[in-house]
């Protein structure tokens, strides 16, 4: 290797990474001034993406053979962390474990008491990349924001929807509304647009309407990946403004059969090497 190749290599790996977080009033303490920082999602990626950016870098091996490879891999993964044992890969270190407590030393397992959750552990080389990481802070825009997207059907947040069924949106400045005078080219609502953006479909029914929490019917939707988005005039009060706010909830959401690769992560592991 060169020196001049080695020199950019180390230039790209000192590179540093930027992203953007907005600052909101924090609602849960009475301190004037605190305020609390929301990180920017800055998209979604699945194997096909990971399996293309490998074909990117250069390699000898087609984008489907690279995506099954990698499909199959987790396969293996999740066949493993449900057998017990702990999965190390590049990124971390997995494992399954036990959350809450037990009465007496041979008291069983009560699914009303205890949980199974999933542990995690962050690599040498993600905390490496996570120090190369430098955060732009935003003062946050008065428009809506969605915080949370509950299934009430099954309890679960920002992981499902069930179609033509209801679903609980939590957040700040939410309430739909449109300027009179402009209502016939208005498109206030809230729509679900399929993972590619090819189509989008508005809820059904929205039954409650309030700027802190809308509850909604979810349209009749095809299974697959969905973001939700909300497009409203509304501002503090009942005051309205002159053009459409719009917000997308950046955590896609799952109609159907599709397998959410989303687990709860909760890391009290040591670090690993």
């Amino acid at each position: 290797m060169t020196p001049s190749v080695k020199t950019n290599i180390m230039a790209n790996e000192e590179e540093k990474i930027i992203l953007q977080a907005d600052l909101y009033d924090n609602q849960l303490t009475e301190e004037a001034g605190d305020y609390t920082a929301r990180l920017r999602i800055s998209g979604s990626i699945r194997n096909s993406n990971i399996a293309q950016r490998i074909l990117d870098r250069g390699s000898e091996y087609r984008k489907d053979t690279i995506e099954n490879l990698l499909n199959m891999g987790d396969q293996e993964k999740v066949k493993a962390l449900a057998e017990g044992k702990s999965v190390v890969d590049g990124a971390g270190q997995t494992m399954i474990q036990i959350k809450g407590n037990f009465d007496g030393e041979t008291a069983p397992f009560d699914p009303d008491k205890h949980s199974l959750i999933i542990s995690y552990t962050p690599s040498k080389a993600l905390r490496k990349a996570m120090q190369r990481i430098e955060i732009q802070t935003n003062k946050a825009t008065t428009g809506p924001v969605i915080n949370s997207i509950t299934n009430p059907m099954t309890g679960e947040v920002n992981v499902t929807i069930l179609p033509n069924l209801p679903l609980i949106i939590a957040g700040a400045n939410l309430k739909v509304a449109a300027a009179e005078k402009d209502a016939k080219d208005a498109t206030a609502g809230l729509f679900f647009i399929t993972e590619d953006g090819a189509t989008e479909k508005p809820a059904l029914l929205i039954v409650h309407n309030n700027p802190s929490e809308l509850t909604v019917v979810a349209p009749a939707l095809t299974n697959g990946n969905y973001y939700v988005e909300i497009r409203t005039q509304s501002a503090a009060g009942s005051k309205l403004v002159k053009n459409m706010r719009t917000f997308r909830f950046p955590i896609l959401l799952t109609v159907g059969s599709t397998e959410d690769d989303r687990p709860v992560i909760e890391s009290d592991r040591p670090e690993i090497e």
